[in-house]
């Protein structure tokens, strides 16, 4: 049973469920838990694949498996120190609260934490429990309070509106300014429970709203690490569904650089912890965004039917919404235009073009003119839809318009997403 618990405890460690660790294994999740219960032992190939995603030589991992000889269950290291499944922990004592801050004050969020370890930290706040208290005593004797507070949300609330119509090389300076200056206030400041509270979920959608900025302004990798101190934020704040956003919003970012199945993982983990929560602990709106994200990380994965089922839930959960829902401001920007464009994104991947057409040809008519990343993005993506029905011309002539648009903004997403489409019409030729 000892070593059951230790093999139990290494996957935990990692940031793993049974499901996401059988999901990078390509096993079965009753697999997994066979392995642990020591009804069975990996195979020597998936014992390689194993050892590989717990960070363990054979040797180590050998020593963990149940039946294991005695000799072979020297100590093994937990976790090298540069991994951050540390990132997320069940206390919040002055030295995470200074950990925290340091990396945002010098622009330098959560060093280190790229590859498969952004996935590790996702799931890691799954099973740590929230910290029970941020109360503050600050250095220098300034004591925050609600209005003090206030005024932090109300920038954060202009400059979400902000970034709707400036793009990312143009804006995300400024946002990292006003994230380093926030988080600054948790290690300065004096403040009772619930405003220290408050500062970390300011801090929380600060980080989040930095690392989509940041990544359009082409620092993909400082993108990635803002996403995961807001995750640790949002928890230290003991604010599941915000902290369900931000993972949500890393899993859209890892879908659009790339890493399609990392990103479903992550998607998965926020609607889990969702899932987890009572009904009304959240919203329609909030269940169809994590939903609508989780679709699309399905459709660049290739998980068709998946993404189906996704969007599905999305629009169902969005057909739910009523006047007076206690929304959180996060929400505010999915309308039932921008709904549209998303499922019309959706429809293409689908092989359901005639659909996507519709919806993203009606959304882009009414979408606001300032917003030139979003016009640009988003004529791609009908762009796409063109060239899936066979309508090489049209897409071509939709590229043309977007390549306009994106040319006049500095917009790494924007410049990406073109680049694409191009490609892809020039093997049509």
């Amino acid at each position: 049973m000892v070593r059951q618990s230790d093999l139990a405890r290494k996957r935990r460690s990692r940031g793993h469920t049974q499901e996401t660790l059988a999901h990078r294994l390509e096993v079965d999740v009753s697999t997994v838990a066979r392995w642990e219960r020591g009804a069975s032992t990996p195979t020597p190939r998936m014992r390689e694949a194993l050892a590989r995603e717990l960070g363990l030589s054979l040797d180590q991992l050998a020593a963990l498996l149940p039946g294991a000889p005695a000799a072979a269950s020297a100590p093994v290291p937990d976790v090298p120190a540069e991994d951050p499944v540390e990132l997320i922990k069940d206390v919040w004592t002055s030295a995470e609260r200074d950990g925290l801050v340091a990396r945002l004050a010098e622009n330098a969020p959560a060093p280190g934490l790229t590859g498969d370890r952004a996935v590790r930290v996702a799931h890691q706040w799954l099973i740590t429990p929230p910290p029970p208290s941020v109360a503050g005593r600050g250095e220098a004797g300034r004591r925050i309070g609600s209005g003090e507070l206030g005024r932090i949300q109300a920038r954060l609330r202009y400059l979400h509106h902000a970034d709707d119509v400036v793009a990312g090389g143009d804006l995300h300076t400024t946002i990292r300014g006003e994230v380093a200056r926030t988080a600054a206030l948790l290690r300065t400041a004096s403040y009772p429970e619930e405003v220290g509270r408050g500062l970390l979920r300011a801090v929380a959608e600060l980080c989040q709203l930095a690392g989509w900025s940041t990544a359009d302004g082409g620092h993909v990798a400082t993108a990635e690490r803002y996403y995961l101190s807001g995750i640790q934020a949002a928890h230290a704040a003991d604010d599941p569904v915000l902290a369900a956003q931000v993972v949500s919003a890393l899993a859209g970012h890892l879908t659009e650089f790339g890493r399609a199945r990392d990103a479903v993982l992550v998607a998965r983990s926020a609607l889990a912890r969702l899932d987890g929560l009572a009904r009304n602990a959240t919203t329609p709106t909030v269940r169809a965004l994590l939903h609508a994200r989780a679709s699309w990380a399905h459709a660049a994965a290739g998980e068709i039917s998946q993404a189906a089922t996704a969007i599905q839930r999305a629009q169902d959960e969005y057909a739910r919404r009523r006047d007076g829902d206690p929304d959180p401001a996060w929400v505010y920007w999915l309308t039932p235009e921008e709904m549209d464009i998303i499922v019309g994104r959706v429809d293409t991947a689908l092989g359901q073009p005639q659909q996507a057409r519709q919806r993203l040809t009606s959304a882009i008519r009414s979408c606001d003119h300032r917003r030139v990343r979003e016009t640009a993005l988003y004529t791609t993506w009908l762009a796409h839809a063109h060239l899936r029905a066979q309508d090489v011309d049209r897409a071509a002539a939709l590229a043309d318009r977007a390549r306009e648009l994106s040319e006049t903004i500095p917009s790494a997403y924007s410049e990406r997403a073109v680049r694409q489409l191009s490609r892809q019409l020039a093997a049509t030729r």
